[in-house]
């Protein structure tokens, strides 16, 4: 079992925490709050309680909850833990691109975004498209970038990309961007996700390669 579902804490640095914590405190947003990947629900349980019980926004989390054994129980433990009711979350249990497409449809919006599910390249450019969802002067944080290849790129694609999102701050590998003006077009394309999957088995191939050199040398 990994280490976070034994300990229940986030996995995320104490600075990172903070960080996101911070902004969320800073912001006050009222409406939905978004958590795509939750582990052990260490930071949803965090995110939540910077909030009074009465004045608590809704709170959404998309996790098919197969990032290890027991994986949905473990968090519902969690949440019992920190004195947070399971039913003030609104568990959506299915991939990211599922979730997503119910979502659109149904045209529901978010003011704050957390992305921290699977790093590899295509998962991460899928769960961006949840930024079409997010409200003007909305929030949106990825975990993990700077140190995992598959956040970095597609993140930093992501930027060039959509100049109506400023970063607000990146501290260790949490990035924090802010959405500054609604968007003309959707902020993930088919050719973003084209560009994404075509680039997937040259990363999965590039850290293969590494591995084994670092295990040839030795």
């Amino acid at each position: 079992m990994r280490r976070h579902a034994r300990t229940l804490a986030p996995e995320l640095t104490d600075k990172e925490l903070a960080s996101l914590l911070d902004i969320i405190r800073k912001m006050r947003f009222q409406g939905k709050h978004l958590e795509i990947g939750t582990a052990a629900g260490g930071t949803l349980c965090c995110m939540m309680k910077v909030f009074e019980y009465h004045e608590r926004p809704p709170f959404v989390v998309v996790d098919p909850m197969t990032y290890f054994q027991d994986q949905l129980n473990t968090v519902m433990k969690s949440l019992q833990n920190n004195g947070v009711p399971a039913e003030e979350v609104d568990f959506r249990i299915k991939k990211s691109s599922e979730a997503f497409i119910e979502a659109n449809q149904r045209g529901e919006s978010f003011e704050f975004i957390f992305i921290d599910g699977a790093h590899k390249i295509h998962y991460v450019t899928g769960d961006l498209r949840w930024t079409r969802l997010l409200r003007k002067g909305g929030i949106v944080c990825l975990h993990d970038y700077s140190s995992v290849r598959g956040v970095t790129l597609a993140a930093d694609r992501f930027l060039r990309k959509n100049s109506n999102y400023e970063k607000v701050d990146c501290v260790h590998t949490l990035l924090i961007l802010r959405k500054t003006r609604e968007s003309s077009t959707p902020e993930i394309s088919l050719t973003d996700r084209i560009w994404a999957s075509a680039l997937a088995p040259l990363l999965r191939l590039d850290i293969f390669t590494k591995k084994f050199l670092k295990n040839y040398s030795h």
